[in-house]
């Protein structure tokens, strides 16, 4: 009995480092190559796993990429836990719009438009990443301002237009970060 848990174990570790290994290279395909060109196939080459590895972990291209970016968001989201008492929610949350990831991110999003499949997968993710945000952020605030709601909803829209503006232009983004603290945070 005891060596069957054994290799219980052993084979659910193993797997877990094939999963990992795959939504690494996953990310990382996204973040240099595109939705496009992320294909199971150029997937399976960067991971270096087998087809069937990465069809016994991922069906198809939607489960992986929306599992890839998961994974992603949520080292940022220990990142964002970690640095929200020190800093101010405001910058804590521009930097969470400033990385790589964004791109990534902003792939699938296009691509969501006409895939019905990844669309629905991608809407639960950005459901539960809101409202973990949503939480941090109020943990950090402590108590919040009435129009609270508002504001961060305004700041998650105003912070991912400018994301998407510095993809092409980043030479005003410091002035434009500093006009809407000074809107969300008068005198």
């Amino acid at each position: 009995m005891a060596a069957t848990e054994g290799r219980r174990r052993s084979d659910a570790a193993r797997s877990g480092l094939t999963r990992d290994r795959i939504l690494r290279a996953a990310v990382d395909s996204l973040i240099e190559d595109g939705y496009a060109a992320t294909s199971l196939g150029a997937v399976q080459a960067r991971a270096g796993v087998s087809r069937g590895a990465l069809l016994h972990q991922y069906p198809n291209k939607a489960n992986l990429l929306v599992d890839a970016v998961r994974h992603l968001s949520d080292q940022q989201m220990d990142d964002i836990v970690e640095t929200a008492p020190d800093d101010d929610w405001l910058a804590v949350l521009w930097r969470s719009f400033a990385t790589p990831l964004f791109g990534a991110v902003l792939e699938l999003w296009v691509a969501a438009r006409t895939d019905p499949e990844l669309r629905a997968a991608l809407l639960v993710h950005q459901r539960e990443l809101h409202a973990n945000i949503r939480a941090v952020v109020l943990a950090h605030l402590g108590s919040a301002p009435a129009d609270f709601d508002q504001v961060f909803e305004m700041t998650l829209t105003y912070y991912r237009g400018l994301a998407l503006t510095d993809i092409l232009s980043t030479h005003r983004h410091d002035r434009l970060l500093a006009d809407w603290r000074a809107v969300v945070n008068p005198g």
